[in-house]
């Protein structure tokens, strides 16, 4: 088997990602990170999954209401003097 040329792209690149997972940068990224999420985890946030179950549920209520909204007009149209 070849040994893999330590010249090519291939070769830069993981050498340049291993630089990098070492660099103080990649410390700092981490830092900026646990600070973002603590920040996030004082607030009042929800999760997208949260945000688009409330909304699918917002939805279905909205229909239903649409729904019975008709339903209650029709029975009033039918006797007026009811309501």
């Amino acid at each position: 088997m070849n040994a893999p040329n330590p010249n090519s792209p291939r070769a830069f690149l993981h050498r340049a990602a291993a630089a990098l997972e070492n660099s103080p940068l990649k410390d700092v990224q981490r830092n900026a990170k646990a600070l973002a999420q603590s920040a996030a985890g004082r607030l009042d946030l929800v999760t997208r999954d949260e945000f688009d179950a409330l909304q699918a549920m917002l939805l279905a209520a909205q229909t239903r209401i649409a729904a019975l909204e008709a339903q209650v007009a029709a029975l009033e149209a039918r006797d007026p003097g009811a309501a």
